[in-house]
């Protein structure tokens, strides 16, 4: 069966250069405010409050606390996994922010925010490539459709949440989301069976200290 890891990876780093290439013109930029505009239009109190409270299931307090969860529930591989592929998106999302100068859509188009300020370059966004890296990679590894349908779910929902309060574009989110495909591809592909390895050694180490 030929490996699904590549078109993965090849359709992720698609999406994340065609969102950059796209900001060079000022049509994307006017298109950008007027979805992420359709984004919000609908808004009310309680779904202000909901998605200010849930769009951090993006941020790296996430990615440790579901490999907590892992960890503590006896998956240790993927609780590995989660954080390697997590703080992985982050840091690439982070680093690639000092390469890309964009104003976040509450500095450039005074579009409302509804958390703190964010620091740095608002393309791509780091949320959503933790979110989709994280939640993907966590589909990946459900038994049942139902469950992998769900996790999947969540990785789009916080990309999506990060236009609705306010701190990117769409295209942002979509260069996250492109990013976060591409780095659980890689991790899923080319360091699985070495990620698996140094689990099972860590794994080992630990046991053999505890029957000490």
């Amino acid at each position: 069966m030929t490996p699904r890891w590549p078109l993965h990876l090849g359709a992720g780093l698609g999406v994340l250069g065609a969102t950059w290439y796209a900001l060079r013109y000022p049509a994307v930029q006017r298109g950008d405010v007027r979805a992420g505009d359709a984004v919000r239009r609908f808004g009310t109190r309680s779904l202000d409050a909901a998605v200010t409270h849930t769009t951090d299931l993006g941020s790296v307090y996430s990615v440790i606390g579901v490999a907590s969860v892992m960890a503590a529930t006896g998956r240790h591989r993927t609780a590995a996994d989660v954080l390697g592929v997590g703080l992985t998106a982050w840091n690439v999302a982070q680093l690639s922010k000092t390469r890309v100068r964009r104003q976040r859509p509450f500095e450039a188009d005074g579009v409302r925010r509804l958390i703190r300020k964010p620091t740095g370059s608002s393309f791509p966004s780091g949320h959503a490539a933790v979110g989709v890296a994280m939640f993907t990679m966590l589909a990946d590894r459900a038994i049942t459709l139902p469950a992998r349908r769900v996790l999947q779910a969540i990785g789009a929902y916080v990309a999506l949440s990060r236009i609705y309060v306010g701190v990117h574009y769409p295209t942002d989110v979509i260069g996250g989301a492109g990013m976060g495909v591409a780095i659980g591809a890689v991790w899923r592909g080319p360091l699985a069976s070495v990620n698996a390895r140094i689990v099972n050694w860590l794994y080992r180490q630990a046991r053999r200290g505890w029957r000490r």
